[in-house]
């Protein structure tokens, strides 16, 4: 009598995931440096720019974009706001980092900035804000999406993004002046609202870390919100674009860093 094993048959698994295929080769971002530095830590190069804002020193770390890729805002214009700031607030971070994302990070980890507490990609580590490099190619969010991304996207609508809804996902559309407006009037105050948040909690009973995500960024967000909507009931928001090119050029930077791409590779 068969015992029913056929040895001939395929096993139905067999080339699937649930048999173990493609477990060695996962699209991640590579890490060179095994855990020392993080990926946004490894800086190529940068070009160190020291300026002061309101008498008080601030350090630029700028990174030279890809082709195709290019910084939304000036360094002028990060001055420019910052004077305007609370001077406690924007003093909680040492450095203002722009840098370039690989293709491969744009991809797995695409994000406007980001707020660090201790960034040790430089020769002095300390707290610091970093603004990525953007293009002008269109991206795609899911259909579906949480009340927090559903706010952003109006957020997006907001800066002047163009938004549309097609038939499996939604697509935004920047332009130069619109990312100007995400990066400066949002997502760099969004990010010093994190310093704000780190340092006051650094007081308080309870540790930044154990609170919530969403509690960090409403509480970046509310930051954001409330500054900008004072400092533009004020008529100092928004103003026009700044670039000095003299001065850039005398700092090691190229006007070109901060000027959009004709075309975008990506």
């Amino acid at each position: 009598m068969s015992n029913g094993w056929n040895p001939g048959r395929r096993n139905r698994h067999a080339g699937t995931a649930a048999h173990g295929h493609g477990q060695d080769n996962v699209m991640v971002i590579p890490d060179p440096t095994r855990g020392r530095l993080a990926y946004f830590e490894q800086l190529g190069a940068p070009v160190n720019v020291h300026r002061r804002i309101a008498g008080t020193p601030m350090r630029f770390f700028v990174e030279e974009p890809l082709q195709g890729s290019f910084y939304p805002c000036t360094i002028d214009d990060i001055c420019t706001l910052l004077t305007h700031c609370p001077l406690d607030d924007w003093k909680t971070v040492d450095f203002v980092v722009l840098r370039q994302p690989t293709r491969k990070q744009r991809t797995l980890s695409p994000v406007w900035g980001r707020a660090i507490f201790h960034y040790d990609g430089v020769c002095a580590p300390g707290p610091a804000v970093v603004l990525e490099a953007q293009t002008l190619a269109p991206f795609k969010w899911p259909r579906e999406l949480s009340p927090d991304s559903a706010r952003e996207l109006d957020r997006l609508r907001t800066d002047g993004h163009d938004v549309q809804f097609e038939r499996r996902h939604w697509c935004i559309t920047p332009t130069a002046q619109s990312l100007r407006y995400t990066m400066l009037y949002r997502t760099l105050l969004h990010e010093i609202g994190h310093h704000v948040d780190y340092a006051n909690d650094l007081v308080s009973d309870l540790p930044w870390s154990r609170h919530t995500h969403k509690r960090k960024e409403d509480f970046a967000h509310r930051y954001a919100h409330d500054v900008f909507a004072r400092l533009k009931a004020q008529d100092v928001l928004p103003f026009p674009r700044q670039l000095n090119e003299a001065t850039l050029t005398a700092e090691g930077l190229s006007p070109e860093w901060f000027e959009p791409p004709l075309m975008s590779p990506f």
